[in-house]
Protein backbone atom coordinates (compact mmCIF):
# COMPACT_ATOMS: atom_id res chain seq x y z
CA UNK A 1 0.00 0.00 0.00
CA UNK A 2 1.75 3.87 -0.81
CA UNK A 3 2.29 5.65 2.09
CA UNK A 4 0.30 8.88 0.93
CA UNK A 5 -3.27 8.99 0.15
CA UNK A 6 -5.78 12.07 -0.59
CA UNK A 7 -9.44 12.02 -0.94
CA UNK A 8 -11.03 15.33 -2.24
CA UNK A 9 -14.96 15.33 -1.71
CA UNK A 10 -17.49 18.36 -2.26
CA UNK A 11 -19.47 20.75 -0.14
CA UNK A 12 -21.00 22.51 -2.75
CA UNK A 13 -21.05 25.45 -4.31
CA UNK A 14 -17.26 24.97 -6.36
CA UNK A 15 -16.11 24.30 -2.83
CA UNK A 16 -14.24 21.29 -2.00
CA UNK A 17 -12.67 19.67 1.21
CA UNK A 18 -9.42 17.35 0.89
CA UNK A 19 -7.58 14.95 3.22
CA UNK A 20 -4.05 13.52 3.25
CA UNK A 21 -3.38 10.59 5.31
CA UNK A 22 0.01 9.45 5.58
CA UNK A 23 -0.75 5.65 6.65
CA UNK A 24 2.84 5.44 8.14
CA UNK A 25 1.79 7.73 11.28
CA UNK A 26 -1.93 8.24 10.58
CA UNK A 27 -0.79 11.96 10.19
CA UNK A 28 -3.45 14.13 9.07
CA UNK A 29 -3.86 17.32 6.91
CA UNK A 30 -7.21 18.78 6.27
CA UNK A 31 -7.72 21.43 3.42
CA UNK A 32 -11.17 22.74 4.24
CA UNK A 33 -11.81 25.02 1.89
CA UNK A 34 -10.23 24.23 -1.66
CA UNK A 35 -12.24 26.50 -4.14
CA UNK A 36 -12.18 26.71 -8.21
CA UNK A 37 -10.02 29.85 -10.23
CA UNK A 38 -8.66 30.13 -13.03
CA UNK A 39 -4.39 29.86 -13.04
CA UNK A 40 -2.27 29.98 -16.47
CA UNK A 41 -5.05 29.60 -18.40
CA UNK A 42 -6.56 26.45 -16.78
CA UNK A 43 -9.26 25.77 -14.26
CA UNK A 44 -7.50 24.35 -11.35
CA UNK A 45 -8.83 23.61 -7.63
CA UNK A 46 -6.66 25.16 -4.87
CA UNK A 47 -6.63 25.99 -1.35
CA UNK A 48 -4.66 25.93 1.65
CA UNK A 49 -4.00 23.30 4.68
CA UNK A 50 -6.95 24.66 7.36
CA UNK A 51 -5.54 23.37 10.79
CA UNK A 52 -2.02 23.15 12.35
CA UNK A 53 0.83 25.62 10.99
CA UNK A 54 -1.05 25.94 7.44
CA UNK A 55 2.27 25.36 5.94
CA UNK A 56 0.91 22.74 2.71
CA UNK A 57 -0.77 24.42 -0.15
CA UNK A 58 -3.18 21.94 -2.62
CA UNK A 59 -3.87 22.19 -6.19
CA UNK A 60 -5.82 20.08 -8.45
CA UNK A 61 -6.05 20.20 -12.14
CA UNK A 62 -7.67 17.72 -14.64
CA UNK A 63 -5.70 16.19 -17.01
CA UNK A 64 -6.26 15.42 -20.83
CA UNK A 65 -6.65 11.40 -19.86
CA UNK A 66 -9.30 11.75 -17.55
CA UNK A 67 -6.93 11.62 -13.91
CA UNK A 68 -6.55 14.34 -11.71
CA UNK A 69 -3.28 15.62 -10.51
CA UNK A 70 -2.78 16.69 -7.26
CA UNK A 71 -0.07 18.37 -5.83
CA UNK A 72 0.57 19.28 -2.23
CA UNK A 73 3.63 21.80 -1.07
CA UNK A 74 5.08 22.84 1.88
CA UNK A 75 7.07 25.37 -0.25
CA UNK A 76 10.27 25.28 -0.07
CA UNK A 77 10.47 22.23 1.39
CA UNK A 78 8.26 19.32 -0.17
CA UNK A 79 6.14 17.93 -2.79
CA UNK A 80 3.51 14.92 -2.53
CA UNK A 81 2.17 14.46 -6.35
CA UNK A 82 -0.97 12.20 -6.81
CA UNK A 83 -0.34 12.08 -10.26
CA UNK A 84 -3.41 9.53 -11.45
CA UNK A 85 -6.55 10.40 -9.21
CA UNK A 86 -9.47 9.55 -10.17
CA UNK A 87 -13.46 9.54 -9.36
CA UNK A 88 -14.92 6.86 -6.52
CA UNK A 89 -17.28 6.96 -4.11
CA UNK A 90 -16.58 7.13 -0.50
CA UNK A 91 -19.40 6.04 2.16
CA UNK A 92 -21.90 6.84 -0.39
CA UNK A 93 -20.41 10.49 -1.64
CA UNK A 94 -18.59 11.02 -4.95
CA UNK A 95 -14.79 11.90 -4.47
CA UNK A 96 -11.59 11.85 -6.04
CA UNK A 97 -8.79 9.93 -4.44
CA UNK A 98 -5.10 9.40 -5.16
CA UNK A 99 -2.00 7.83 -3.43
CA UNK A 100 1.43 8.34 -3.76
CA UNK A 101 4.36 6.59 -2.17
CA UNK A 102 6.87 9.68 -1.47
CA UNK A 103 7.01 13.07 -0.85
CA UNK A 104 10.14 15.13 -2.59
CA UNK A 105 12.36 17.61 -1.65
CA UNK A 106 11.91 20.99 -3.92
CA UNK A 107 15.23 21.86 -2.81
CA UNK A 108 16.42 19.18 -5.02
CA UNK A 109 14.72 20.58 -8.07
CA UNK A 110 15.94 23.66 -7.79
CA UNK A 111 19.50 22.45 -7.53
CA UNK A 112 18.97 19.86 -10.86
CA UNK A 113 17.37 22.83 -12.84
Amino acid sequence: MPRYQITLTGKGGGRFQAVLTDHSTNWQIVFGDCRREMRNGKQICAGPQTDGRKLWMLEMQKKPDGYYQIDLTDAPHWLIRFDECELDTQDGQQCIIGWADQAEPLELGKEAA
